[in-house]
């Protein structure tokens, strides 16, 4: 079956804010071996809706902030195609569906939209949910005591190593470290 992000521009990759958890950030490194600062950031989160319990303190910022790519367009966004789809942050892979199922056709050419119809969401809806609950205590454990910006990064994705690795964590393991490259879509 023909890709149905072949069928479009990437508006997707271009207009949104993508957001991260620790453990997306966490796949990229492992998989390309690029360090999470050439594309992954803290933004400040100037939005009036959001997760309360996805956003970050910080001890010596007065802005709550929230982990996502450097994006618009996303650094890895390379002739209207991801070059590291097959371990890109769980939402990319999910979208154009929410998690209800229901598909956002807001960005998608109508030829775009019949495919996805037809093949689905790459992932389901609840390994999605599942990887955001466990970002979620990670957030949560880091808040606690909230340390300063330049930190929160590296705390983050030691936290989520820690928890991925853990025998009853039900997150997925990394059977590869390091992949050049990736699929793209």
């Amino acid at each position: 079956m023909v890709n149905p992000c072949s069928l479009c521009d990437a508006n997707c990759c271009k207009s949104y804010l993508i957001t991260a958890t620790a453990f997306d950030v966490l796949r990229v490194v492992e998989r390309t071996g690029r360090p999470a600062s050439d594309f992954a950031m803290l933004h400040q989160a100037r939005i009036l809706a959001f997760d309360p319990d996805s956003t970050l303190d910080m001890e010596d910022e007065s802005w709550i902030y929230l982990l996502g790519f450097i994006s618009h367009p996303c650094v890895f966004l390379e002739k209207n195609r991801c070059q590291i789809h097959e371990c890109s942050p769980m939402a990319c892979r999910r979208f154009p569906f929410m998690l209800d199922g229901l598909l956002n056709t807001r960005f998608c050419p109508l030829s775009s939209q019949l495919v996805f119809r037809l093949k689905g969401a790459s992932i389901t809806a609840e390994e999605l949910k599942h990887e955001n609950e466990a970002h979620k205590r990670i957030v949560k454990e880091w808040n606690a005591k909230p340390g300063k910006l330049k930190d929160c990064l590296s705390f983050l994705l030691k936290r989520a190593g820690e928890m991925r690795d853990s025998a009853d964590s039900g997150l997925p393991q990394l059977a590869e470290k390091k992949k050049t490259g990736g699929k793209k879509r």
